[in-house]
């Protein structure tokens, strides 16, 4: 194993793994970090839509000083790449590597025994499509303020992550565990085995491992919450922003007619996508037919002959290069074959101390791009066209984000009788208030904008939306604070503690759950709300919320709240909406207000 790198390899960090030495760097804080080590053999070729291989000792010492390359996606936001190549596909497909920070002990004071050190690890999100584990380095913060192990992981994303056809089963003979489909979640199981395996070489703990992900890194964790293949390889796990959503069987390989592209993403229509682009069909209905004549050992091995820009290029990205391909699948091996909430409600999963959160306006992120809601000054500056109702419509889609992804899971725990679940949503919304452009509506507390603080990140290494100034600099240290104390006291203790006094309770069942609230002093600090929502409750408060100006607005919000936004699907109809056409006299088809892109 050979690496170049721009990183000088110190002496103290020496240390010998499962499969052979190696050596890292020493950071500006004075933390160690070992970066590009790899947990599994490179996916490509044979093993494309393969389980996750061990690697193979090596020889001499790998220079683990350079990030291993992220998955073949769509550059955008989350790709630490130029601007100029956003839109591009960038990546490749050996991308199964890993990250570790720890504190600066030399060989010699690495703590062993009862003297490990608890150890965290990050599954970054990007809906499954993009991201990689290079743009987080920020979570050495643990290392260097709280003496903890930080990892960091790379896995398989989009179409080369989860898809599961039936030729590749065939022509592979394969596993129960390949045929799920599951790849990105076998993959990240891999990494929590080579940490069970070898962070104690590093001063790591094993049996005290804390999986933390946001958005689909939260999705992951709840996968692996259910999975169990995954049992006794954490101990605790954080979701920030989880999707608690995943795909039959069915869904994942039969074609279907949804409105939604982003519900058309099953293997068949894919490989009919594939070869309808390659110029074998006329289109991908005729694709699909002439795909059923073909032999699975022929249509895998053409599968495998396609470079991942030919993969990716037959689906359309969207917010930040995200592109909605293929998704978890309940394959009762990998998964269970029930939805994530029915998982937790019958009791089992891998029964762990668990925090829930969401951000207050969380779907903010993914409209503030949008043209529904803003037009671009000289190209590039939002404006927002209509600021009252871009709020309004905007805290609906946040509120469905936290009844389906947060409350119905953390409440389904609760029903199966698992108390150790604490939920909370973030509410920092300080962004500068510049004027026409007004970040701080824009933006308030979306996606995203969390995971700085919950990193401990105040000098800006993760100031992902450009937010952080002078003026907000003492009320962005108060929230940090907070979050990397109760983040950091769950992965030691299995309780968020909170410094000042405060007190995060426990989640009780009912309509009077409370939530902890996460803002500044000037903005309320640290307090438990009863702010409970579901879907039922939710389509009631549209009917009768006085911030609603007409019976066109609220048409249009049910239809982009309960039609045509992916995180959402299936809990609207076109008959539903055609009652409320009828009840607030709106004569526009849902069609009228479909997004002009998804995500």
């Amino acid at each position: 194993m050979t690496h170049k790198s721009t990183r000088t390899p110190h002496p103290d960090t020496h240390r010998r793994i499962a499969g052979g030495e190696l050596i890292g760097s020493r950071e500006a804080d004075g933390t160690h970090a070992w970066r590009g080590i790899r947990y599994a053999r490179p996916p490509v070729d044979a093993l494309r839509w393969r389980a996750p291989q061990p690697v193979s000792a090596w020889d001499g010492v790998f220079h683990a000083l350079e990030h291993g390359p992220m998955a073949p996606q769509y550059a955008g936001l989350l790709a630490p790449v130029p601007a100029k190549l956003y839109g591009r596909i960038v990546g490749d497909e050996d991308c199964l590597s890993l990250n570790v920070f720890a504190p600066s002990w030399p060989p010699a004071a690495v703590p062993a025994s009862g003297q490990r050190r608890p150890v965290m690890v990050w599954i970054h999100g990007g809906g499954n499509a993009v991201g990689t584990s290079a743009s987080y380095d920020a979570a050495r913060n643990y290392a260097s303020h709280d003496g903890m192990l930080v990892v960091t992981v790379n896995y398989r994303l989009g179409v080369l992550g989860w898809f599961c056809h039936p030729a590749l089963h065939e022509a592979d003979a394969a596993t129960p565990e390949e045929r799920s489909g599951n790849f990105g979640t076998l993959d990240l199981i891999a990494s929590l085995c080579w940490v069970r395996d070898n962070i104690a070489a590093f001063g790591g703990d094993p049996g005290c491992v804390t999986i933390f992900g946001e958005s689909a890194g939260g999705q992951n964790v709840l996968t692996l919450l259910a999975s169990p293949l995954a049992a006794g390889l954490f101990h605790r796990a954080i979701a920030q922003s989880p999707v608690a959503e995943t795909f039959s069987v069915h869904e994942a390989t039969e074609r279907n007619d949804s409105p939604l592209e982003s519900q058309r993403t099953s293997s068949h229509e894919v490989a009919a996508r594939l070869w309808a682009a390659a110029g074998r069909a006329l289109d991908v209905d005729a694709a699909d037919q002439a795909l059923r004549a073909v032999p699975a050992t022929e249509l895998a091995t053409w599968l495998r002959s396609l470079a991942p820009e030919e993969l990716l290029r037959v689906f359309k990205p969207g917010s930040v290069g995200i592109c909605l391909s293929p998704r978890p699948v309940r394959d009762g091996v990998v998964l269970p074959r029930d939805p994530l909430p029915e998982v937790f409600r019958r009791g089992a999963w891998n029964r762990v101390p668990v925090i829930l959160g969401s951000n207050r306006d969380e779907y903010r992120t993914f409209l503030a791009d949008k043209p529904e809601h803003v037009r671009l000054l000289f190209g590039k500056l939002p404006l927002l066209r209509d600021r009252a109702e871009y709020i309004t419509e905007s805290d609906f889609h946040s509120q469905a984000w936290r009844a389906l992804h947060v409350e119905e899971p953390a409440d389904a725990m609760l029903a199966g009788g698992h108390g150790d679940v604490w939920t909370y949503r973030f509410d920092w919304d300080e962004a500068p208030a510049v004027p026409l452009i007004r970040p701080d509506i824009l933006l308030g507390a979306a996606h995203g904008m969390e995971m700085a603080f919950a990193f401990r990140d105040t000098a800006g290494e993760l100031d992902i939306f450009g937010v952080n100034t002078p003026f907000n600099r003492a009320g962005r240290r108060a929230v940090a604070q907070a979050m990397g104390d109760a983040w950091t006291s769950f992965a030691r203790t299995g309780v968020p503690g909170l410094s000042g006094g405060a007190q995060w309770q426990r989640r009780t069942q009912g309509a009077a759950a409370e939530t902890l609230l996460i803002d500044t002093p000037a903005g309320g600090g640290l307090r438990m709300a009863a702010v409970r929502q579901d879907i039922a409750s939710l389509k009631e408060l549209l009917r009768l919320s006085p911030h609603v100006r007409s019976g066109d607005s609220r048409c249009r919000i049910y239809a982009r709240v309960f039609l045509w936004a992916p995180p959402f699907a299936g809990h609207g109809s076109e008959e539903e909406y055609a009652k409320w056409g009828r009840a607030f006299r709106c004569s526009h088809p849902a069609s009228a207000f479909r997004p002009v892109t998804e995500v």
